[in-house]
Parts: C-alpha cells; sequence; structure tokens
C-alpha cells in the first residue's frame, strides 16, 4: 500500500524494509532522539516486526523523488477511543532540518485523520530537543504528562490539528500539490475509508479529503 500526499509517498512496511530500518535506528544520532538506546540485533528486528498488528500498527517507509528517507508510523490503535499514537525518525542525516520530514508527518497524519478516521492521536518526545518540541506544538500537539527522563507524552485532536496545522497543510500543497492518492490499499482498509465519509474514492488512486 502506497499513500501519496505533500511531495511525500508513505509505503507500507514490508519485511524486506527491516534490515534497511534496523541500520537507521541503530546509528549514533537516531538513538539520540529515542527513548530507548542500545543496539538492536537482526533476530530483534524480525522479531518485532511479526509481532505488528496489520490493523493496529501501521508503519511506513517515507519515500520522496524516489529514495527512502525514514520511518513513520502510527501503532498501538484503539479503535473503540480511535486513537494510535503517532512517531517516527529520518534515515538520513541530511534531511534534518529540511521540509522533507515535515511533510512526511503532515501525510502521516492526514492519513491518520482522514483514511484512519482517528479522532486523535499522541506522541512521545523528548522535551530536550526545542526543535521537536516546537513542531509538534505547532502541529496542535498539548502535553498531558511529563516524565523524569525529560520525555513527554502530548495530544491532538483532529479538529485541533487542523486548526492548528492549517497554515502549514496549506503552503504544503502550493509547494507539492493539493494531490492525494492511495494505491493497492488492502479491502479493510478500503471498507474502512467508504464507510468514513471523510475520504471521496476515484477510479485513478486520487482521493479528495472531506475536511
Amino acid at each position: 500500500m502506497r499513500f501519496r500526499r505533500f511531495g511525500v509517498t508513505l509505503a507500507r512496511l514490508e519485511r524486506r524494509d527491516i534490515e534497511t530500518v534496523r541500520r537507521w535506528r541503530n546509528s549514533d544520532w537516531v538513538q539520540l532522539g529515542m527513548r530507548r538506546k542500545g543496539h538492536i540485533a537482526p533476530d530483534d528486528q524480525l522479531r518485532w516486526f511479526e509481532g505488528l498488528d496489520s490493523r493496529n500498527d501501521w508503519y511506513f517507509i517515507a519515500e520522496q523523488q524516489g529514495r527512502q528517507c525514514g520511518l513513520f508510523h502510527v501503532k498501538e490503535v484503539d479503535w473503540n477511543e480511535r486513537c494510535g499514537e503517532a512517531g517516527g525518525f529520518l534515515g538520513r542525516r541530511e534531511l534534518m532540518g529540511g521540509p522533507v520530514p515535515a511533510m512526511a508527518v503532515l501525510a502521516l497524519m492526514d492519513f491518520s485523520f482522514f483514511l484512519l478516521g482517528l479522532r486523535s492521536l499522541q506522541a512521545q518526545f523528548d522535551s530536550r530537543l526545542p526543535r521537536v518540541s516546537r513542531f509538534n506544538a505547532w502541529l496542535g500537539y498539548r502535553v498531558f504528562r511529563e516524565d523524569p527522563d525529560g520525555f513527554v507524552r502530548a495530544s491532538v485532536s483532529a479538529e485541533r490539528y487542523l486548526s492548528c496545522a492549517d497554515a502549514f497543510r496549506s503552503a504544503a500543497a502550493l509547494s507539492h500539490g493539493a494531490a492525494v492518492s492511495l494505491s493497492a490499499p488492502d479491502p479493510w482498509l478500503l471498507e474502512r475509508i467508504r464507510a468514513s465519509g471523510l475520504v471521496e474514492l476515484e477510479a485513478d488512486d486520487s482521493l479528495r479529503l472531506l475536511g
């Protein structure tokens, strides 16, 4: 499955991708922003991948201009509360501070709120990283828990995201186009999209987000 928005393609994580993800995750500069540190072995990575739930854990390789950029996710979705935990990291250090990670996050949040139909997202991040804290605040996240290790948990509703990120989303659409597309979705997701009333599906894989 591939979801394209704001010039970024989110390709559903597959088994063939996990060694690349493991290599990214083990890099020193990625681990700086991670709560769980330490080397991840191939067996650990495989067990993690095989333990993912296809309907509750949505992991994507972000691609831009045909190059893989990083891993982004919405995981542990609670369908009763319609809430999940968003996160991700870049696999290419040279992209830090540029537009690609921001576009990937916006694409992920649009996917979560419009296609999955979630009401809210949560995130955990290191509050000692000011750029990360500022960006999450601009997206509408509000901190609701501070932990002793410096990490915080924050949440944002769909309505607050659309309000707070309106200028970002408009600028992203101006720079990269407003087109949205979804190719090769599984039948379960397709049925959920059709029932949500938040998206109009076209025959050529294009979508129209109703909001």
